[in-house]
């Protein structure tokens, strides 16, 4: 048996504020580096966002293209480390956990960062040109797009930022399966209801009342809703056969 205070559990208060320091010391320090590789990343990831969307961007101010660079870098270097950002933090809190607690709180985790990866990767490479596309086709001759920089990477960001927080719909049907406040039934039962929450975010989350727009990520959406019934039954099955097993341990 490990005696290492930082498994046990069994830490003075001065001691956890010194793990505690090293791991936002950690921590800083990795978003630093990744802040650095993110600042050579960018260029490249602005260019091809650029070209996949409306071909030619423009800047209005000196300073323009340095912040919105500073900004993307430090984006994209928080994506890089957040694993091991998390891996520290869960070395620092998993001594207080119960082991069931540590059994379901890492790969929900874990499955958490890889679905809104998932969902940000999916609005920089299908749903950001897309919808730019389709708004592009409301232009006539006469009209000629200057589309700024920053305002085509914070469309971007709200974008990304809204399909990776709806990418977590599998992660939330599959939780509340298991904590057995919903069942595979009733979110199937619940498809009417679903399929109009689900045009109703796509309107918050799409520029104007571009119908179109709306449809090209709804649909997507409406799948991502029976994909996520899917997993809950599949929850649910192994949670009956757990608990069918468990009954006859105890009989």
């Amino acid at each position: 048996m490990s005696d290492d205070p930082r498994q046990t559990g069994e830490m003075p208060f001065l001691a956890h504020l010194d793990e505690l320091r090293r791991v936002l010391i950690h921590s800083l320090v990795a978003c630093a580096i990744g802040a650095a590789a993110g600042w050579w990343l960018a260029p490249r990831v602005l260019e091809d966002l650029i070209h996949r969307t409306v071909g030619q961007a423009v800047v209005l101010s000196p300073l323009e293209a340095f912040n919105e660079r500073m900004k993307l870098a430090l984006l994209i270097g928080a994506m890089l480390t957040l694993p091991y950002i998390f891996y520290r933090v869960w070395q620092f809190v998993v001594p207080g956990l119960f082991k069931r607690e540590r059994s379901l709180i890492l790969p929900m985790s874990m499955l958490s960062m890889v679905l809104f990866a998932l969902g940000v990767w999916a609005a920089y490479g299908y749903v950001v040109p897309l919808v730019v596309h389709v708004l592009d086709q409301f232009m006539t001759p006469s009209m000629r797009a200057e589309i700024r920089v920053s305002t085509l990477l914070g469309f971007f960001y709200n974008i990304a930022l809204a399909c990776g927080v709806v990418c977590q719909l599998p992660l939330v049907c599959m939780a509340l399966t298991a904590l057995g406040l919903v069942t595979p039934g009733f979110l199937l039962r619940q498809w009417r209801y679903a399929l109009v929450l689900v045009f109703l975010t796509t309107a918050l989350i799409t520029p104007g009342d571009v119908v179109t727009a709306q449809i090209v990520m709804g649909v997507p959406m409406t799948a991502l809703y029976f994909v996520s019934v899917g997993l809950s039954w599949f929850v649910a099955r192994r949670k009956s056969r757990a608990e069918a097993i468990e009954e006859a341990h105890n009989a």
